[in-house]
């Protein structure tokens, strides 16, 4: 099975000659326009993109295949995603949302803290809700608080400052 990674949901069609909108899953607006097909959650098929623009936030799609509205109907509130080789590679301290995602949160004494639940894209900086069997708790993605991000062990290492877990 291959290791899908979510970059939009079609939330309607637009127009007759097979247009589906879409609502990005992306920090990138302008990354489809990198991509040359992308694959639809409906049939597990590869679809070669063969326009794409964007309007008020919205990414519109012409996708292989899909040449009319009704066909285009069919795909609505269905993901389109791209592969693991179709990423870019992101600099240094950057990460992507679905690597941290159930990645295990320990205090800098060595103490579990829980899992990342959520992360919130607040626009200053993300924030983990990191949730364990007793309660959830709420933590800023900054420098000051998240000390280390092994991707490979899912494993984030934090300062737990004064207030923090309360």
């Amino acid at each position: 099975m291959k290791d899908y990674i979510k970059v939009g949901k079609i939330v309607n069609t637009h127009g007759v000659r097979g247009y589906v909108k879409c609502m990005p899953i992306t920090d990138d607006l302008e990354r489809f326009e990198e991509l040359k097909y992308v694959y639809t959650e409906k049939d597990d098929t590869k679809r070669i993109i063969s326009d794409v623009w964007y309007r008020k936030g919205m990414v519109y799609l012409k996708l292989k295949n899909i040449d009319d509205m009704e066909t285009a109907k069919s795909f609505k509130d269905t993901y389109i995603s791209i592969l693991e080789d179709q990423l870019r590679e992101l600099p240094e301290d950057s990460y992507y949302l679905f690597d941290l995602e159930g990645m295990d949160v320990y205090s800098t004494d060595g103490d579990y803290i829980g899992k990342i639940s959520e992360i919130f894209q607040t626009g200053a900086n993300d924030v983990y809700e990191v949730k364990n069997a007793d309660k959830s708790c709420l933590i800023p993605a900054i420098k000051d608080v998240v000390k280390s991000v092994n991707v490979q062990d899912k494993k984030m290492i934090i300062n737990v400052i004064e207030g923090l877990l309360e």
